[in-house]
């Protein structure tokens, strides 16, 4: 597994909470759709600790591999999520492939807010 981690922004004219909505309840179902995803989290920062990033939110999407990244990039459900993010984020968002290694697992919290393509 390999997995895509990235910062977002709201537009200006969203309030945090506007922005959560629309991500949760618009973007979300439409960038659910690209082909490959494995694994789709929101994090919403409730509070910076420290550090210099600033950021409302964190976006986490897990892949089979590299590759899967790549056909996944270059599909229209990705173009359309793309064309999407404008419409309630900034576009300058900082992205990264990473590997995780896990220590502790994560708590299994249920299925999650949207279908899974696994579960069709």
């Amino acid at each position: 597994m390999i997995k895509m981690i990235g910062t977002a922004y709201k537009r200006d004219d969203f309030t945090p909470e506007e922005f959560m909505r629309y991500w949760l309840e618009v973007h979300a179902p439409i960038s659910a759709k690209a082909p490959g995803l494995r694994g789709y989290v929101v994090s919403e920062v409730i509070r910076k600790i420290q550090g210099e990033l600033e950021t409302e939110a964190f976006v986490e999407q897990w892949f089979d591999d590299e590759e899967a990244v790549a056909r996944s990039s270059a599909s229209p459900e990705l173009a359309a999520a793309w064309e999407d993010v404008g419409r309630y984020a900034k576009t300058s968002g900082t992205f990264w492939l990473v590997k995780e290694h896990v220590l502790i697992p994560p708590p299994i919290r249920g299925p999650g807010l949207l279908r899974s393509t696994r579960d069709e």
